[in-house]
């Protein structure tokens, strides 16, 4: 009877082994089934992060259990860190929201007590990134003229150098304020210019003397830089370990500092760099929910029509895994204080200035609208092409305040802008 009762007992226990080991196949099975997950993505739409994102959001349901539905959503806020906060403290910590936002953003909360970052990078669960900055480098572009030919030259140099920005935040804007202190540039950080296109116009014009601008960001906007004829000189390779085989005798960051202080200081700065295009979920996240998508981030980005289509759109793809991220993550927080407070200090008071524009107003009718604040209108007898963006460009509509996609054709329009090629400050129509 005993031995009947034990066997019995073994049989119970395995079958609710058997049992067990179904259910957990089943759950996984059905984790996310009829679910919409939700890709947040803490810029507008147009831009870098925005193509990442949406890129992403097409793809990755198929990889997901359950296959569930995937939806991209903008979430523009706080420089991109709305979205971090959103995920840490507010986000539903089952998996079915996760999302993409500020590069910098694990630099910017271990160095900085701005009442913005309400998170912890270090409880986040990291899914990975879809550039590491294989192949890439944030390069120092010149104009030829300027007055420098080796980066030896532009500390020299008795010039003001003024190189074209965006705004504060934003690594065209920052790393060269922190290059300044580093390596005794004279140079004078112009903020205040809408986008990407509007900063190689400002170089090219001769507005400005110079701007930092990723390698791909050249060879897929602007690849009249890379030719023998360009206007403009590459004299630093920022956040490359190593000098990439483009550019053989160009010295990198790393290079040219003095001392293990400053090496320190630009490694630091260099780190966000390495997780381009990060993707995050909330903190707290059942083990098995983090591993179903981080598996499905990888795999993604191994799809074959994924990476066709990444091509089609010129995005550069170098994925790395979450669990990588989390280490870069986890260095960066063994960064000592005091390098965090120096990074701090110096762009507490960037000294940057902001620009000042010649608007040329200019009237006509609005002969086409598209995507993102793109527009065509006919002044006269030509036709020109512009793009409103974000909050750069005021737009009414009969007197009152309106959005980009307020603006129909047919409509007459004033219309305050640089010229051909730029990005309108204000549009003003009627119906």
């Amino acid at each position: 009877m005993k031995k009947l009762l034990g066997i019995t007992g073994m049989c119970a226990l395995i079958a609710a082994g058997t049992s067990a080991m179904l259910s957990q196949k089943a759950t996984a099975k059905e984790m996310f089934e009829g679910e919409t997950i939700r890709v947040l993505i803490g810029y507008g739409a147009g831009g870098g992060y925005d193509r990442y994102g949406r890129q992403l959001a097409r793809h990755i349901g198929k990889y997901l259990p359950g296959k569930p539905n995937v939806v991209a959503v903008n979430q523009p806020g706080a420089g991109g860190l709305k979205v971090v906060n959103t995920l840490y403290n507010v986000s539903p910590k089952t998996g079915i929201e996760f999302g993409t936002f500020a590069r910098s953003a694990a630099l910017y909360a271990f160095s900085s007590d701005h009442k913005a970052i309400r998170y912890d990078p270090l409880k986040l669960g990291w899914l990975g990134t879809s550039s590491s900055y294989k192949g890439e480098a944030y390069l120092l572009a010149i104009r030829k003229d300027a007055g420098a030919k080796t980066f030896s030259d532009l500390q020299k140099t008795g010039k003001l150098l003024n190189f074209a920005a965006t705004g504060p935040g934003s690594d065209g804007h920052d790393v060269p304020v922190v290059l300044r202190a580093v390596y005794n540039i004279n140079a004078q950080v112009v903020r205040g210019y809408p986008g990407g296109n509007t900063l190689y116009l400002a170089v090219e014009r001769g507005e400005m003397d110079a701007r930092m601008v990723g390698y791909s960001s050249i060879k897929t906007s602007n690849p009249a830089w890379l030719r023998p004829d360009s206007p403009v000189s590459i004299l630093m390779q920022f956040a490359t370990v190593k000098r990439l085989p483009d550019f053989p005798d160009v010295p990198t960051a790393r290079e040219l500092v003095k001392n293990d202080e400053d090496l320190a200081l630009i490694k630091m700065m260099e780190a966000p760099f390495f997780m381009a295009r990060p993707f995050a979920a909330p903190p707290g996240l059942p083990k098995e929910r983090l591993q179903a998508l981080r598996a499905a981030f990888m795999a993604t980005h191994n799809d074959e029509r994924y990476l066709a289509e990444a091509k089609k759109l010129k995005l550069l793809i170098s994925a790395a895994s979450g669990e990588e991220v989390e280490q870069l993550v986890k260095d960066l927080a063994k960064t000592p204080k005091h390098l965090f407070k120096r990074y701090a200090d110096i762009l507490k008071n960037p000294k940057s200035k902001l620009r000042e524009v010649n608007w040329i107003k200019i009237s006509g009718v609005v002969t086409k609208t598209g995507k993102r604040g793109r527009f065509s209108f006919k002044s006269g007898d030509k036709e020109h092409k512009a793009r409103m963006r974000g909050s750069y460009t005021k737009v009414k509509v009969d007197g009152q305040k309106a959005k980009s996609k307020d603006v129909k054709v047919g409509m007459n329009c004033i219309i305050w802008w640089e010229g051909p090629k730029t990005t309108p400050g204000r549009v003003e129509c009627g119906k």
